[in-house]
């Protein structure tokens, strides 16, 4: 098991965040609690301070590093403070889905102890993809006991980061200037928030804006199935059939899929983001919200965010913000183990809780494993009849699949025996 360790400067950062501060403004207060008389004096201001429910605040470098059960799961917190309530009452009418809130908090509270929960919106063919590449994997692997609650949200080895979040940021700085998940490292990466209703007023980040509002995002095309045919030595023939599949379960909303990642694997294959899935350094992001003229993601943060990978590209460390960054990244300054620590715990003391969200790297040994422990759960608005015809109708074709593979098999070895004999005819 690969040991997180949770270094000073993380802290720092977390505190950064809590605080609202830059890094400038931040630095003294480390310094002043690094004395034993500053550290006293700050736990007892700590002290001081009583939570909403009566228990005691805990400081934060204390938090991060307690081994308590935390206090809330990741949506109790966020729906904890009321600016956020206010704000998804105000944006969304979520009576409609009451049913399927309660369903993922539910869940969410099943798996508290030991997993962190990331939520992913898809369009709703993905699922077709998904569960026929999980059948025909049960079908013709070693693996035959795959678990019902896991998913392959990819299908082939070409998508898989054979490195650290750390190690992967720091090639993406080095060869491109910044990370941007809108070009071809979408692929290996899986863009999520925090909580249910994470980054709402933000709907470009936001799932649940995707699940109610769905986007022209990219769906499962032809090719995506004749790859999968070909990985698995199938037959082309049955492609349309297949794909029209999806039009059984169509609603007018998208897919949620809630990911649950164990504990102690989330920063191997994790990193807190902003926009673009850039880290969320905050001095960076202060600059492209300083810079940009004006608050239009399309016409002015991204053309902001796209001069600034430019400069990073060409300057690299002779740019103080990207030598920063660069340091941060080796520092783990962007661990979600230290950062949801306090989430779950201290909501209220995150200013900029509903600013940042996740990327996961899809890893061979954690998100594209089985046997990784990781949960995938899907949530959408079609009726159990829907679903009930489809996995129907999807069997049976499989099952055609399966059986003309079987057949030319069958022949390929017939037609073998025959050349055999004739090649070695008896006395």
């Amino acid at each position: 098991m690969k040991t997180i360790t949770i270094h000073r400067r993380a802290i720092k950062s977390i505190l950064c965040i809590a605080l609202g501060l830059s890094s400038s403004i931040i630095i003294p207060v480390m310094r002043a609690i690094s004395s034993e008389a500053g550290t006293k004096a700050l736990m007892a201001e700590e002290i001081k301070q009583k939570q909403r429910d009566g228990v005691i605040a805990e400081p934060i470098e204390e938090l991060i590093e307690s081994k308590e059960p935390d206090r809330f799961t990741q949506t109790e917190a966020h729906l904890s403070l009321k600016d956020m309530r206010d704000l998804i009452e105000k944006t969304y009418d979520i009576t409609p889905y009451l049913n399927l809130i309660s369903s993922m908090i539910a869940k969410e509270g099943e798996y508290k102890n030991d997993y962190y929960v990331f939520y992913h919106t898809t369009a709703n063919p993905w699922r077709l993809a998904q569960d026929l590449h999980k059948l025909l994997y049960a079908r013709f692997s070693a693996d035959s006991g795959i678990k019902r609650e896991f998913k392959f949200l990819r299908f082939s080895g070409e998508h898989a980061v054979n490195t650290t979040p750390q190690e992967f940021l720091l090639n993406e700085l080095k060869t491109k200037g910044l990370v941007d998940d809108n070009t071809e490292t979408k692929f290996l990466m899986i863009s999520v928030n925090l909580a249910l209703f994470g980054n709402v007023g933000f709907p470009g980040e936001c799932s649940w804006e995707y699940f109610i509002k769905p986007q022209e995002h990219a769906k499962p095309i032809r090719g995506v199935y004749q790859d999968m045919m070909g990985n698995f030595g199938l037959t082309d023939q049955y492609i349309d059939e297949i794909m029209s599949l999806a039009d059984i379960y169509d609603t007018q909303e998208d897919t949620i899929i809630q990911i649950f990642v164990p504990k102690n694997k989330v920063d191997e294959i994790g990193y807190l983001a902003w926009v673009k899935g850039i880290p969320a350094h905050s001095e960076t992001i202060d600059w492209i919200l300083k810079n940009a003229k004006g608050k239009s993601f399309t016409k002015h943060v991204k053309p902001t965010m796209e001069k600034l990978t430019e400069d990073f590209s060409q300057a690299k460390e002779d740019n103080p913000l990207y030598d920063h960054m660069i340091q941060s990244i080796q520092a783990g300054d962007f661990s979600l183990e230290a950062f949801l620590k306090v989430y779950r715990n201290q909501p209220w003391k995150l200013k900029n809780i509903n600013d940042v969200s996740a990327r996961l790297l899809f890893t061979p040994d954690v998100l594209l494993n089985p046997d990784s422990g990781v949960k995938y759960y899907r949530y959408s608005t079609a009726t159990r009849n829907q679903l009930k015809e489809y996995h129907k109708k999807l069997d049976e074709v499989v099952n055609k699949l399966v059986a003309d593979k079987e057949s030319r098999q069958e022949d390929t070895r017939g037609q073998e025996d025959t050349k055999a004999e004739e090649e070695n005819p008896k006395e």
